[in-house]
């Protein structure tokens, strides 16, 4: 077994790496993930077996595409929404947990890839509704100190 020189191009694998879906001879990129077919390395002796039994990788995320770590805006407007529960901080939560998962849903139309959605949803309906509530609290409060009731 020999390595190409290095001006060659290096060989195609028909299995993805990643994902173990078969492609056809010729693509680059699997059809499935879009991982990179050209092989950095000769395959092992034998050939190359697909990981068998295993659910397709949907990301290169350490956390299994359950937290959106490309998308900043809409986890930690997930992380404000919840938060914004919390009274006296939690209009200025709630109002930030609005303004980033509008920002996370924006960034998830325009790259599907990132995910996302369902953290941004959770921080504009979370923080709407804690925000909301603190807010008409904030204004019951400041009507009562306005206009005290007469005893």
């Amino acid at each position: 077994m020999s390595i190409p020189p290095p001006n060659d191009p290096p060989p195609v694998t028909p299995f993805c790496a990643r994902c173990g879906a078969p492609n056809e001879t010729g693509l680059t990129q699997c059809a499935h993930c879009g991982q990179s077919l050209l092989a950095a390395w000769p395959p092992p002796p034998g050939g190359y077996a697909p990981p068998q039994a295993y659910p397709p990788q949907t990301g290169t995320s350490s956390f299994g595409g359950l937290i959106p770590d490309k998308n900043p805006s809409a986890l930690t407007a997930y992380y404000l929404g919840i938060f914004s529960i919390i009274p006296c901080v939690g209009l200025p939560m709630g109002i930030a947990a609005l303004i980033l998962g509008l920002r996370g849903l924006d960034l998830v139309k325009e790259h599907p890839e990132v995910r996302g959605r369902t953290h941004a949803l959770v921080g504009i309906i979370v923080g709407g509704l804690f925000g909301l509530i603190n807010l008409i609290g904030f204004l019951i409060v400041v009507a009562s100190m306005v206009n005290p009731h007469p005893h």
